[in-house]
């Protein structure tokens, strides 16, 4: 069919649950159009499926003399409600990732199609949601027995937000979204006793633990999968750019871009999570580690990207401080990431040891 100036693209993005469509809906696919829907009422359920089948430019056209009814049904959200978008999305995420490790664990094999379902749900979050929502959830805490699966979505999202930061193209991003996903896939040959273990590993123990970026490795390539960006970004991302890393001690030129990306994804999740063998670290004592020289195990270059990134999310944000008094962020010092200035009950106050931010709060 030939649409001439008929019809117009729109994002997906635009279409809204019970949206009445009395026209046609068309998505286009190396310059093929094909119908979507018509004479239909939208459902949350339909909107998904069109932003699979759209993806990774969740574009779709409608007559032109429709535009402006499409563009102008969909009014803009109050900040709560894309907070509640997103966190309803979060959930749902998470719970398919917990199916998803369920079937690894018990197939020793990756279901392809869940694993592209789920990038593109969390390609779609990084791309359409407000980043400070998606820190605001990964900075919240999580259960002990759904920590691997949440890691695993939250460094997922990380990365998505990075490659967003980053500029990187639809394909780059998700790929690093679909790295965040299985970097951890082979912790289900371990034990959880000694994944959870509270007290200090035996050396046979750290032994384990440091070869499950092979056991993900592995399990990828028994799965099919043969795109080397993401088969080097799972295996290389414990690898450090001073040598140090595992499971191969490889220097800097030798790791990839997705695996140093994901190395900082990683390790911040990491971090900011509550375990059995250690405390959370507010955001701000983590960006002050990455700072301050424990992290020139990373690469520079990338961990500037996130800690210049990170401040600018964090100013306006809320946060309590240890001596139970809600605040909001007003300034974060690059010299001393840990304390910044605050306001707090209409006073302006200078953090510090003896008052640190220890949790982000929602907005």
């Amino acid at each position: 069919m030939s649409f001439g100036n008929d019809y117009i693209p729109v994002s997906v993005n635009v279409l809204k649950s019970g949206m009445k469509i009395d026209y046609s809906i068309y998505r286009e696919n190396n310059r093929e159009f094909s119908l979507l829907c018509k004479d239909v009422v939208l459902t949350d359920e339909l909107i998904e499926r069109f932003r699979k089948l759209t993806y990774p430019d969740y574009t779709v056209y409608v007559p032109n003399a429709k535009f402006e009814d499409v563009t102008g049904n969909k009014p803009e959200l109050t900040v709560k409600e894309k907070k509640e978008v997103f966190n309803k999305s979060y959930d749902r995420v998470k719970e398919s990732a917990g199916k998803m490790f369920d079937r690894i664990a018990d197939d020793d094999f990756v279901p392809v199609e869940v694993v592209e379902d789920l990038t593109r749900t969390v390609h779609s979050q990084v791309e359409s949601m407000e980043i400070s929502h998606i820190l605001q959830s990964i900075n919240s805490m999580r259960a002990i027995d759904e920590y691997l699966h949440a890691h695993c979505v939250n460094v997922a999202l990380l990365n998505g937000v990075i490659g967003r930061w980053l500029n990187l193209d639809k394909k780059s991003l998700a790929a690093l979204v679909k790295i965040g996903l299985l970097h951890d896939i082979g912790k289900l040959k371990i034990p959880q006793r000694i994944l959870n273990k509270p007290t200090r590993l035996t050396e046979e123990e750290f032994d384990l633990i440091m070869n499950h970026p092979i056991y993900s490795h592995e399990i990828l390539v028994r799965s099919g999968y043969t795109d080397e960006r993401i088969l080097k970004g799972v295996i290389q991302h414990h690898e450090r750019v001073n040598g140090l890393g595992y499971p191969f001690g490889l220097n800097i030129n030798a790791i990839t871009d997705f695996a140093k990306i994901t190395s900082i994804a990683d390790s911040y999740d990491a971090m900011v999570t509550k375990r059995a063998y250690k405390e959370a670290h507010s955001p701000f004592e983590i960006l002050s580690w990455f700072a301050d020289g424990c992290y020139s195990e990373l690469d520079l270059n990338y961990v500037n990207v996130f800690l210049e990134s990170m401040v600018e999310e964090f100013k306006g944000r809320k946060v309590l401080l240890s001596n139970g008094q809600k605040a909001t962020v007003l300034f974060v010092n690059a010299m001393n990431f840990a304390f910044p200035i605050v306001q707090a009950g209409g006073e302006i106050i200078h953090t510090s040891v003896d008052l640190r931010c220890v949790e982000m709060l929602d907005d």
